[in-house]
């Protein structure tokens, strides 16, 4: 159980379809007192956090659960064969529009600007121009959204204030070091796979290295390993339940926390 009072930050990691995974990790953290002061994710985790920063508490986790339930492949990319014809014969450079994603978003956003969100915000993209990650926390939040899951070749660049921005997982696929910049010193990391945990660590201990940070703890609810193909959301009720059965089991065995110098150890030790 999570100390009553504790106002973490939850740092959700990119992965798509797995994206589910996640749903049932949060499931656990606030079913066992977690009420995060700032979420800050990437790609389909910054999704996530939008749903979970305007519909706060279990009552949001369970509307969030019915969302994923609900979600077909045709409602996010809008497939029709004539839609994806255009995109292979056109010269626009990806294949679908984000007008579906955008009407999914707007269904359950309950802010219109970041900095508006009830829960703080941060979310993250990739800064085409310089191929480095962005924090977004102001501004529209629908641009960020679609900014922040743009994956190259499958849905259209953004553009906010002359920056073009793409996805988020493609510079910081699990956002720990952008949150820790941002003043948060007690983490809860939801990454949606295995391989996410390998790279986070490489990305720690170089960054650790010329990093002086002292009372910062960390802790990686790691993920089970699945192979679902990317896109393929007819596993969504069951890639909630493992999510949330693995993270139950986490929770259980004590959820470790590291300071982040060895954030990495936490990773090796599940």
């Amino acid at each position: 159980m999570i100390a009553e009072g504790s106002a973490p930050t939850f740092v959700l990691s990119g992965g798509g379809n797995l994206g589910a995974l996640q749903v049932g990790m949060i499931h656990v953290l606030v079913e066992s007192g977690a009420q995060p002061e700032m979420i800050v994710g990437t790609s389909v985790g910054a999704i996530n956090g939008a749903f979970l920063a305007s519909h706060p508490g279990m009552s949001g986790i369970l509307e969030i659960i019915a969302f994923w339930s609900s979600l077909r492949r045709r409602d996010v990319l809008g497939i029709r064969a004539s839609a994806l014809i255009g995109g292979l014969l056109s010269h626009r450079g990806y294949l679908f529009d984000s007008a579906p994603m955008r009407r999914i978003l707007a269904s359950f956003v309950s802010f219109t600007r970041l900095e508006d969100a009830p829960v703080r915000l941060a979310v993250v993209a990739t800064d085409l121009a310089t191929s480095s990650p962005a924090v977004l926390e102001s501004g529209d939040v629908m641009s960020a959204l679609l900014a922040s899951c743009a994956v190259p070749r499958i849905l259209p660049p953004v553009e906010i204030d002359t920056h073009v921005f793409a996805d988020g997982a493609a510079s910081a696929d699990v956002p720990l070091i952008e949150a820790i910049l941002l003043g948060a010193r007690d983490l809860y990391v939801l990454p949606t796979a295995p391989l996410q945990v390998e790279r986070l660590r490489v990305r720690i201990d170089t960054w650790s290295a010329v990093a002086e940070l002292e009372d910062v703890s960390v802790r990686i609810v790691t993920p089970p390993r699945v192979h679902v193909p990317l896109g393929d959301l007819r596993q969504r009720p069951r890639l909630i339940e493992l999510g949330y059965s693995h993270a139950k089991s986490w929770m259980l065995e004590g959820s470790p926390s590291e300071s982040v110098a060895t954030a990495s150890d936490n990773g090796r030790s599940h």
